[in-house]
C-alpha cells in the first residue's frame, strides 16, 4: 500500500514538473489570411501546423475574415496544412519558428476535392513582418562549431549588434560584474546599446535564470544542449517591459520521435601550455589540467505526444599557476631599508 502511494506520489510530482516547464517556455507563431483564388475569404477552414520532429499536431479554425492564428508555437520547423470542403488540400513545409519569431504564412485554396494536395516548399529566409523585435537568432550548430574556452553562450553575446564586448572589469570598476557564474563562466552582463550592464534579461525556456545582484545569467546550459538563443536589442513586446537592456532567450532541444544522442571530451594539459612570462627558464611549465566532458541523449516516450531529453556536462580543472611576491632582502632583516623604493622615514 506504501509502495503504491510513493509511486502516485513520484508520478503526480513528476507530471507537475513537467507541466511547470511546459507552461514556461519561449515559443514562436504563425498567422494568416486564406482566401480562394478570387480573392475572397474562407471562413471555418481547418488549418493544422505539424511538428516535423515529434509529429505533434495543432490546429485552429479560420475566422470570418479567414484569419487565423498560431500564437505560441514550440521552436522547430513545421508543415503547415489547410483544407475546407470543396477546395484542395494546401500544403506548405518547411516554416521554420524560431525563438520570439513571428512568421505570416497566408494561402491561397482552388477549386477541387480534400484528396487532391498543394503543396508549396519553404526554403527562402522569413522576414519577420509582424513584429518589430530586434534580434539576431544564434543557433545550437553555430555555437558548437565556435571554439569557446569553457563553452559557455554568453561568450557570444557580443555578436549582435550594439553589444559592446567591454565590461565594467576590463575598466577596472569594481562590484559590477563580480559574480561569475559556477565553473568561472562568463555571466553575460554587458552593455547594450548603452545601457548598463546589470539592465539585461535572461531566461531559459521561458524562466528566470537572473542572480540577484547584477542580473546577471546564473544558469549556463551545456551548450550541445541549446538548441539556439536570441538576443533583443529593440522593440522588445510588452512581456519584456523589465529590461531597457537586452533580452536574451535560450531555448534547449527537445527529444523527438527518433533517439538521439551525443558526445564530446574538451581538453587542456599541461604538455600543450607555454610558461608564464615571470617563469624562470630553468623552472617546469606550471601545472594545467582540464577536462570538460558529457553528453545528450533524447527520444520518445510515447510517440507523437511525449518526449524526454537530458544532458550532462563535467568540468574536472587542477591548477597551479605561477605566483609573483615581493621578499624581504638581507639587508631588510636587519632594519636597513636603503634599498627599498619608499623607506620608513619617507613615509612619515
Amino acid at each position: 500500500m506504501r509502495a503504491s502511494i510513493h509511486i502516485r506520489l513520484t508520478t503526480l510530482a513528476f507530471l507537475i514538473f513537467v507541466s511547470t516547464f511546459t507552461w514556461a517556455s519561449i515559443t514562436g507563431s504563425v498567422s494568416g489570411v486564406v482566401t480562394d483564388s478570387s480573392g475572397a475569404v474562407i471562413a471555418n477552414a481547418q488549418v493544422v501546423a505539424i511538428d516535423t520532429q515529434t509529429g505533434i499536431r495543432t490546429s485552429v479554425t479560420t475566422d470570418a475574415k479567414g484569419f487565423y492564428s498560431f500564437p505560441s508555437l514550440p521552436v522547430g520547423i513545421y508543415d503547415l496544412e489547410i483544407s475546407q470542403v470543396g477546395f484542395k488540400t494546401f500544403r506548405q513545409t518547411g516554416l521554420v519558428i524560431d525563438t520570439n519569431s513571428a512568421l505570416r504564412a497566408d494561402a491561397t485554396l482552388t477549386v477541387g476535392t480534400a484528396s487532391e494536395k498543394i503543396e508549396v516548399s519553404t526554403d527562402s529566409v522569413h522576414v519577420e513582418t509582424e513584429s518589430t523585435q530586434m534580434g539576431e537568432v544564434i543557433s545550437g550548430k553555430t555555437m558548437t562549431a565556435v571554439p569557446l574556452n569553457g563553452r559557455a553562450f554568453t561568450d557570444l553575446l557580443a555578436l549582435q549588434p550594439g553589444v559592446s564586448p567591454y565590461t565594467s572589469t576590463d575598466t577596472g570598476m569594481a562590484g559590477i560584474n563580480d559574480r561569475p557564474v559556477d565553473g568561472g563562466l562568463n555571466s553575460g552582463s554587458q552593455s547594450v546599446n548603452g545601457q548598463r550592464e546589470a539592465a539585461n534579461g535572461f531566461m531559459v525556456n521561458g524562466s528566470n535564470v537572473e542572480e540577484g545582484k547584477t542580473n546577471g545569467a546564473a544558469i549556463i546550459p551545456n551548450l550541445d544542449s541549446i538548441a539556439e538563443f536570441r538576443i533583443i536589442t529593440n522593440n522588445f513586446d510588452a512581456e519584456y517591459g523589465n529590461y531597457s537592456g537586452g533580452q536574451i532567450n535560450v531555448v534547449t532541444k527537445s527529444g523527438s520521435n527518433n533517439f538521439h544522442g551525443s558526445g564530446f571530451e574538451f581538453l587542456r594539459n599541461t604538455a600543450l601550455d607555454a610558461k608564464n612570462y615571470f617563469s624562470n627558464p630553468g623552472d617546469p611549465t606550471p601545472v594545467f589540467r582540464q577536462n570538460q566532458f558529457g553528453g545528450t541523449f533524447g527520444g520518445p516516450l510515447v510517440k507523437n505526444k511525449t518526449f524526454f531529453f537530458i544532458d550532462y556536462q563535467g568540468t574536472r580543472q587542477t591548477q597551479a599557476p605561477t605566483q609573483t611576491a615581493t621578499l624581504p632582502s638581507l639587508a631588510n632583516f636587519g632594519g636597513d631599508f636603503t634599498d627599498s623604493a619608499v623607506s620608513f622615514a619617507d613615509s612619515q
